[in-house]
């Protein structure tokens, strides 16, 4: 039972206080903190006139902000906005007395202002997670010396040297050494990449072994990292875009309101009613105009949604996505770190010349043990999951991008590339078993010595456990499955085969992802981007709807996207899936009755059958049902 408790230790507080820094989600949470507590005073037999100065301050906090824009709209955009008329609905509700109804009006409207706006601020975090990728400074040889300079500062043709685990501060090429360079920031690739004299290298990517001198080909200002920086803030801008189509409705709903409310007052006394009379009718019409139940009606049903969605561990930032999610028609992936682990592991043992398996491990154990380089530590993590004890390796020297040599016994021995085996004097190209690995995508590395080569072990990046199973289940809802990767045609398409996605792009670099994502929108509309990278991270932008994943994904990949998988669980998205479609279905129900609610409501307030207290009745009443419809999607069954 323990386990069910949350661990404060594990609670990120900064989000807290980022959460709490949002001036509207603080005025929104006081405004109904101030509403329970005056509905509580009045229980308790406290009479309404000593609670009218509470309701005051509770409405006045609240709606500050909002009707601060409506008058902003008003006054600087000649607009009127729904802003404007829940504005003139809570002051109508209050002339008329109902108190309560007015500080319910302001808090639910205060609280789709609220999501809106903390979101708003966490998507422009992504930047600064992107910037921080690229080192502040860098060593240039400039007048016969080495220095260190700001990496604005760097200009083009000019030197920088890059030692082992270094960052490099802007797109290059190489003009001298070699090194095996993680370039899984740029194109996801999921095993370093050998460069050599020539070779271009990129901003933010990382040196993995030897000194390498880079030629600069671009400046600081216009690297590739930069670029990656102005995708992300090119697409968020056209998600902006695609929003205000959903105020053109209020746009043309909230003027014709308040222009039939300003007219009643002048047109009933030609009918014989008093000006008084007409006042008030055309007050009780801005009242039940107010849209309660319809403002209620998508903020509940998505917030129950969303709500039951982050207990399940998929994070949704936004009523848009969630709707947005239960049109999806196809959902590109990113390959490395998310449908697979993004850690190489060593899957193919080939012991070659009368080699015994046992004697081949053994010695790789030996040279990879004293190595950092990530397919070295494939080989130490297969040995230590078989409890197998490797031999000391004496005379250890790294060969920067090709192998490692190291003395085992009175042996000398090698491991490492085909290429530094055929630099060794081998043939390993024509290894049956080479040419047959390197098909199925796998990284091949040999074991030998000068004199023979005694086998051969290949390594490749894994599934995770749930992606064929995820992949499947997507199908069975009518959503297509694509692959995207940097990794080349071979690893793709055999990752893709083995998962069984409908289609596999390999070779793709950040800006070609968000081409390929433009090509989906412009043939399905509805698709969505699943990724962990920071080279994910214009893609996820460029998507109608981004997916990150969690615990493994980038800061600037979890912001630049709009729904965070938490727990890395790929089977988590189908479910997203279905519950959006539940909510959207919800949604839909809750606008028809709330709609056809609102013009029962106003037709009785011109007309008067209903007194003003039995049409805030009816009002109250199709709130409560919208509400309840909408709670429906707490119990996360779809």
């Amino acid at each position: 039972m323990a386990k069910k408790f949350i661990n404060v230790k594990n609670i990120n507080m900064s989000k807290i206080k980022s959460f709490l820094r949002n001036p509207r989600v603080v005025t929104s949470a006081t405004s109904w903190l101030i509403f329970i507590i005056a509905l509580t005073l009045g229980y308790s037999g406290i009479e309404l006139k000593y609670l009218i100065p509470v309701y005051i301050l509770g409405i006045i906090i609240g709606g500050f902000f909002f009707a601060q824009e409506a008058i902003e709209k008003l006054f600087e955009k000649r607009r009127i906005g729904v802003e404007l008329l829940m504005s003139v609905g809570i002051v109508g509700a209050a002339i008329l007395g109902e108190w309560q109804e007015a500080l319910l009006l302001v808090g639910l409207y205060s609280i789709s202002e609220a999501i809106e706006s903390y979101t708003t601020d966490k998507t422009r975090s992504a930047i600064r997670a992107l910037m921080d990728l690229v080192p502040k400074k860098a060593l240039v040889k400039r007048n016969g010396k080495e220095e260190i300079v700001s990496a604005e500062a760097l200009k083009i043709g000019e030197i920088i040297i890059v030692r082992p685990g270094e960052s490099i501060a802007t797109d290059g090429v190489i003009k001298k050494g070699s090194a095996s360079i993680n370039q899984a920031v740029i194109a996801g690739e999921s095993i370093p990449v050998f460069k050599k004299e020539g070779d271009q290298v990129f901003s933010g990517t990382i040196n993995e072994d030897g000194v390498i001198e880079i030629e600069i080909a671009k400046t600081f200002q216009n690297n590739t990292i930069a670029k990656i920086i102005h995708l992300v803030e090119a697409a968020q801008k056209e998600k902006g875009r695609r929003q205000q189509m959903v105020e053109k409705f209020s746009y043309a709903f909230s003027p014709i309101v308040l222009g039939i409310s300003v007219g009643i007052p002048f047109v009933l006394p030609f009918f014989g009613f008093s000006l008084m009379d007409s006042f008030v009718r055309a007050v009780t019409f801005v009242v039940a105009a107010s849209p309660c139940a319809f403002a209620v009606s998508i903020p509940v049903a998505f917030a129950s949604a969303m709500g039951t969605s982050a207990r399940k561990g998929v994070l949704i930032k936004g009523g848009i996505y969630l709707e947005e999610l239960a049109d999806i028609k196809v959902i590109a992936f990113d390959k490395t770190g998310t449908l697979t682990t993004g850690k190489p592991k060593l899957i193919n043992i080939v012991p070659l010349n009368h080699c015994s398996q046992e004697e081949l491990l053994k010695i790789a154990g030996a040279l990879a043990g004293r190595s950092t380089h990530p397919l070295d530590k494939a080989v130490q993590e297969y040995l230590d999951g078989k409890g197998i004890d490797a031999p000391i390796c004496e005379d250890y020297q790294s060969i920067a991008g090709s192998g490692i040599k190291g003395s085992v016994g009175n042996q000398t021995y090698y491991l490492g590339s085909p290429f530094f085996f055929k630099q060794l004097g081998h043939s390993p190209e024509s290894a049956k078993e080479f040419k047959e690995l390197s098909v199925e995508g796998k990284t091949v590395v040999f074991v030998g010595t000068k004199e023979k080569i005694y086998g051969l072990l290949a390594i490749a990046d894994t599934p995770r456990q749930e992606a064929k199973e995820t992949i499947s289940n997507l199908r069975a809802l009518g959503v297509h499955s694509i692959m995207l990767t940097g990794d080349n045609k071979l690893v793709g398409e055999s990752i893709g085969k083995e998962l069984g996605v409908d289609s596999v792009l390999s070779e793709l670099k950040p800006d070609d992802k968000v081409d390929r994502i433009k090509e989906l929108k412009e043939k399905y509309q509805h698709v969505a981007m699943v990724g962990d990278g920071i080279n994910d991270a214009p893609a996820l932008a460029e998507s109608p709807v981004g997916l990150a994943m969690g615990t493994a994904g980038t800061d600037a990949a979890l912001e630049a996207a709009n729904v965070a998988i938490m727990g890395d669980d790929l089977s988590k998205i189908p479910y997203a899936i279905k519950l959006s479609r539940f909510a959207k279905k919800i949604v839909f129900q809750n606008l028809i009755f709330s709609t056809i609610l609102q013009v029962v409501a106003m037709v009785l307030a011109i007309f008067m059958f209903l007194s003003v207290s039995q049409i805030l009745f009816i009002d109250e009443f199709g709130e409560v049902l919208v509400i309840l419809n909408g709670l429906r999607l707490l119990n996360g069954r779809v």
